[in-house]
């Protein structure tokens, strides 16, 4: 696997020649009798030994990153590194906002048509849905959370996308490089430490946060069913001016209408996905909903995603984005922040300890 990786063959052949440079000195020191040379030699033939440790190592690192992306991620996702396992999240979460973002388009839409209704009685005219501006606006204000949201979401798929192409592929090769001379050792250490951290750390502590999409998606179907209610459509332009078209329509989603107060035999509700047959023997009475549901052309036998709380409905919507929309910004926000410090904290500890001398002293210390 270290093979996929070209930057990989230059370390190698980097190292080689330090290994074989570093034994010309030991025996230039030896034969000549300068022993300051044969222990440079000795230094830096440790060095590039534990420079080719590190590449030795590379290929098990690597299925390190495997072994933790399979135990930390869904297996909804597809397989791959734990990279590739973020970037696969953040890809479904993107689409999921992208959605309920449509689904708040569109409710604002039917909320406005009701929130401009009036009936006019020549004398005085009202508006029943005109509180519905309050609503209006903190729609919008997550409809604009939403687009927040999906920025920032997209600016982490593009920062795990440039983690994936350079943290092994050119930022690990280079710092062994680096580290191969003594005079940039410490900032070779400091690169690898950087690569390891930002390619296994980095994303793996993203991703134990929980994933906001059932959220999401649970909130995008609230909104579809709201949307796509028999009971809130809007009247089509045409049918404006006939009897009872704005006032049953009104009395009808306000809740003050029962479509079961119209005599039918039977008539059938969508529950939880099923159609369940209801039967009723209220009696037959002559009021406005009566005669708005005949001119809605109703039958005996009535299907529709039934409910006409439309305050209420609203209210489990909005609620219902809040806390998908809390739990994206955790995500997107606070997961990352949180990840970058762990990061911050492993990348300062091993570039100490591969950015340091580890030699002959440090050996016969220990």
């Amino acid at each position: 696997m270290a093979e996929s990786f070209v930057g990989i063959e230059v370390a190698v052949i980097v190292v080689t020649a330090s290994i074989v440079l570093a034994g010309i000195l030991v025996g230039l020191g030896r034969a000549f009798g300068f022993k300051r040379i044969e222990m440079f030699g000795l230094e830096e033939l440790i060095q590039s030994i534990i420079n080719a440790a590190i590449i030795g190592s590379f290929a098990a690192i690597v299925e390190l990153v495997g072994v933790i992306s399979s135990s930390v991620v869904s297996e909804t996702c597809s397989a791959g590194n734990v990279i590739t396992q973020l970037s696969c999240t953040l890809g479904n979460l993107n689409d999921s906002l992208f959605s309920l973002m449509q689904g708040l388009i569109r409710l604002l839409n039917l909320i406005g048509f009701y929130q401009g209704l009036s009936l006019d009685f020549g004398s005085f005219a009202i508006s029943p849905f005109a509180n519905l501006a309050s609503v209006s606006n903190a729609v919008s204000a997550q409809l604009l959370l939403t687009n927040l949201v999906m920025m920032l979401v997209e600016l982490n798929m593009q920062i795990s996308l440039f983690i994936g192409q350079n943290a092994l592929a050119l930022l690990f090769p280079v710092g062994l490089v680096l580290r191969t001379f003594f005079a940039t050792r410490k900032v070779g250490g400091f690169m690898i430490a950087l690569a390891i951290g930002l390619f296994v750390f980095y994303p793996t502590f993203i991703l134990i946060f929980p994933d906001p999409q059932p959220d999401i998606q649970n909130t995008s179907i609230a909104v579809g069913n709201f949307t796509n209610n028999t009971f809130y459509a809007t009247a089509p332009v045409v049918d404006l001016n006939g009897n009872f078209a704005i006032a049953g329509k009104l009395d009808l989603i306000s809740g003050r209408c029962d479509p079961r107060d119209y005599n039918l035999s039977t008539w059938v509700v969508l529950e939880n996905g099923t159609n369940v047959t209801h039967s009723t023997n209220v009696s037959n009475t002559t009021t406005m909903c009566d005669d708005y549901l005949l001119s809605q052309n109703w039958t005996s036998n009535v299907t529709a995603n039934y409910t006409t709380d439309m305050s209420g409905d609203l209210t489990f919507i909005m609620q219902r984005a809040s806390d998908s929309l809390a739990k994206s910004l955790l995500y997107s926000v606070i997961a990352p922040i949180f990840s970058l410090i762990v990061t911050v904290v492993f990348v300062k500890e091993l570039a100490n300890i591969l950015g340091s001398e580890i030699g002959l002293k440090t050996i016969a210390s220990i």
